[in-house]
């Protein structure tokens, strides 16, 4: 990649878009679990962000196919309104139906997150944990739908993947532009 290629610059979601334009979907599917709930709307738009942030980092340096609905479908659909939220995650379980990975972003857990960890879980999907702190909690989550807790991995190897940040980290950038 070239100098273009720096994380999170001000075109780090066009970048991001070209993952959708390349005939390269061989690669593995991975589904992005992060929060998209928030206090105020602010909030939600920056955990919208956050997602999309998540999956230039996921594209970027481990290689997938990463998908998150609500990186996306909040500009069509309000969170908000019942039937629109049941209607998004509806469309975020099928598409997880379709992956091959479940990454748990972040450093907390949501009403949302809890059941696409549960639907992987019954899937038999593997679930990756990049917060040590929610590490636990997936594993409980997933023996509560009477899968082995073995089907969770922790991988602290992506900080990024942790962190509730994700754009203003900037310490991969450099491993980009090789």
């Amino acid at each position: 990649m070239h100098d273009a290629m720096k994380a999170y610059n001000e075109s780090w979601e066009r970048l991001l878009d070209h993952q959708f334009l390349k005939n390269d979907r061989y690669r593995k599917r991975a589904y992005i679990c992060s929060p998209l709930s928030g206090i105020t709307a602010d909030e939600e738009l920056c955990n919208v962000r956050k997602a999309r942030a998540y999956m230039l980092y996921v594209r970027t340096m481990l290689g997938y196919l990463a998908r998150a609905p609500h990186a996306y479908l909040p500009a069509l659909l309000c969170d908000r309104v019942p039937a629109e939220r049941a209607l998004a995650l509806q469309f975020g379980l099928q598409l997880l139906a379709q992956s091959e990975l479940l990454l748990v972003c972040g450093a907390r857990i949501s009403r949302g997150m809890k059941g696409e960890i549960a639907h992987a879980a019954k899937l038999n999907i593997p679930i990756t944990v990049y917060c040590e702190d929610l590490y636990l909690e997936v594993r409980k989550l997933v023996t509560q739908t009477g899968v082995s807790k073995k089907l969770v991995e922790l991988d602290m190897t992506h900080p990024v993947l942790a962190s509730n940040d994700p754009e203003t980290d900037r310490s991969w950038e450099v491993r980009c532009l090789a």
